[in-house]
């Protein structure tokens, strides 16, 4: 334990998605459709989270907290192997804190390739998470929620850390078990009993003079303009009311995962507010981790991001990984839009519903596949770009004014080729009055790096070396 007068030193690392070697009995179409659909660096993850691990051995901090999605997709033996890994800095007397995210646990997805078949292997429980990482958070020095694999943990002397798991696994659905399609669920939420478990948590270690971080995979604060409407499976369900109950119990800090970008966002409240701190994924570009040193005592947190640029086996892997994330963009806007095709089509009815006279001159596709050569056709370039930007970090940083223009006038083409009939002027003139001024906002939110957009509290933050108020 340290002393109240000792800074703590917090290594923070998210999104391992480690796949063990094995489960690749050998190369062919079956794995080959998997990757192409995101841009992690699965053959590498083992190395990655090995070269991890040697890097944060040699930092020596006193905390190691690691938010969510452990492994490629729950399978058991990655799950073993990403343990025994962490096991090391345990070993060498840090703690290790762990939470899972929405690839851990229950997955349908969890499988062997071998050439061109996928034949499932094991995943694991909730209970069994807890029983493979008991060394790493879910042992008796943690109060536990009796409901979900949330805890609470006090980590340092002056410091509490409250693990928070949002995940939906229990929804999932397998073939296998009968059910209609293999699916995951990826949106994040808690149940009030569990809420109120880690307010009064929060409160009572606040009562004792002790500084409280919360950590989870899904996020608490957007990290754009509408996230919780646009991108809604990254987001907690209630974030703002459940944001506005942890700040009022003294949480003011949260690491997340989940979106695989570094970005700091923060969110002000009548309560006071709320930093969010994701961590982009050590699997794929822009393979970052963070590094914290709180003072509890003077109530701050200085923050900085290292870059794995390299690996012992491939010393310019950085750059590779950058290249894969930039070639893998069509492939990932044709994989969101058929993983999520329900829930699309359902705002676009809703958005329909409310707007009848722009719902009978819009001619949307109906597949997700059209509605996806229609976006790459007139965004493919800006988007791969704005995309890169974002997970990078510090966008705000640079002069992205062409890019928005870019963006925008690829959505003007997408306009044009999609309202119809007579009155198609006064269509598009509708239509781009109801979508254009949001539009815009997303858009500077995301390359302006801007925080609470358009609100009095407005701000932009570092999001590599920050000075953060706990």
């Amino acid at each position: 334990m340290n002393s109240n007068s000792s800074p703590i030193r917090i290594a923070v690392i998210s999104d391992l998605h480690v796949m063990a070697p094995h489960l690749l009995v050998s190369e062919g179409d079956a794995f080959e459709q998997y990757l192409v659909k995101d841009r992690k660096m699965l053959r590498e993850s083992l190395e990655i989270l090995e070269t991890l691990v040697t890097d944060i051995l040699d930092l020596k901090p006193h905390l190691v907290i690691v938010t969510g999605d452990l492994t490629k997709d729950g399978e058991r033996a990655s799950h073993e192997l990403v343990a025994a890994q962490l096991q090391r800095l345990v070993d060498a007397g840090m703690q290790v804190l762990v939470v899972p995210g929405n690839h851990d646990i229950n997955n349908p997805d969890a499988k062997t390739y071998d050439g061109d078949t996928a034949t499932p292997t094991d995943t694991i429980t909730r209970n069994e998470f807890a029983d493979i990482y008991r060394n790493m958070g879910y042992d008796q020095r943690s109060r536990r929620d009796p409901d979900t694999l949330s805890y609470c943990r006090d980590v340092a002397s002056g410091l509490t850390i409250l693990a928070i798991d949002a995940c939906m696994d229990r929804l999932n659905t397998f073939v296998s078990r009968g059910d209609a399609r293999d699916h995951t669920k990826a949106s994040g939420r808690l149940e009030p009993s569990t809420q109120q478990w880690l307010v009064e948590q929060a409160a009572q270690a606040t009562a004792a003079g002790r500084r409280v971080i919360a950590m989870m995979h899904h996020h608490l604060v957007p990290h754009f303009h509408m996230e919780e409407t646009l991108a809604a499976p990254y987001m907690v369900d209630d974030a703002r009311q459940l944001c506005q109950r942890l700040v009022k119990a003294g949480v003011h800090v949260i690491f997340t995962g989940h979106l695989h970008i570094s970005d700091i966002s923060q969110t002000s409240m009548h309560e006071g507010s709320m930093v969010e701190i994701a961590t982009a994924a050590a699997v794929g570009y822009p393979c970052q981790w963070r590094v914290a040193t709180c003072d509890t005592v003077a109530g701050k947190m200085q923050l900085r991001s290292v870059t794995l640029s390299g690996l012992p086996s491939e010393p310019d892997f950085g750059e590779r990984s950058r290249q894969v994330f930039k070639n893998c963009i069509p492939t990932m806007t044709r994989g969101v839009l058929n993983r999520y095709w329900q829930e699309i089509s359902d705002a676009i009815a809703n958005f329909g519903s409310k707007h009848p006279f722009i719902r009978r001159y819009v001619n949307l596709p109906d597949s997700p596949d059209a509605i996806a050569d229609l976006l790459l056709k007139h965004l493919q370039e800006p988007v791969t770009q704005a995309y890169i930007t974002f997970a990078e970090g510090n966008e705000g940083g640079n002069d992205n004014q062409q890019l928005i223009d870019q963006l925008i006038d690829g959505v003007d083409h997408v306009v044009d080729e999609t309202v119809r009939g007579i009155l198609r002027p006064l269509a598009k003139a509708a239509l781009r009055l109801r979508i254009y001024s949001t539009f815009k906002l997303v858009l500077r939110s995301i390359l302006e790096d801007l925080n609470d957009i358009g609100t009095s509290h407005e701000a932009v933050i570092n999001d590599h070396t920050a000075i953060i108020s706990l």
